[in-house]
């Protein structure tokens, strides 16, 4: 199975003509590590823990 940063890097190639894999890829990680620092800082509302 690929890794996500991978599999997102080739679907941004093929959805792009104007990117090179590295900058693809550079972009790729930039937003899929944002996000998991994201889900890792989400807290649910204490309004759902009644």
């Amino acid at each position: 199975m690929e890794h996500p940063i991978v599999r997102f890097t080739n679907e941004l190639m093929r959805l792009t003509n104007d990117l090179d894999q590295a900058t693809a890829a550079e972009f790729v990680s930039h937003v899929y590590k944002a996000g998991y620092e994201e889900g890792r800082a989400w807290e649910p509302a204490s309004d759902f823990d009644e």
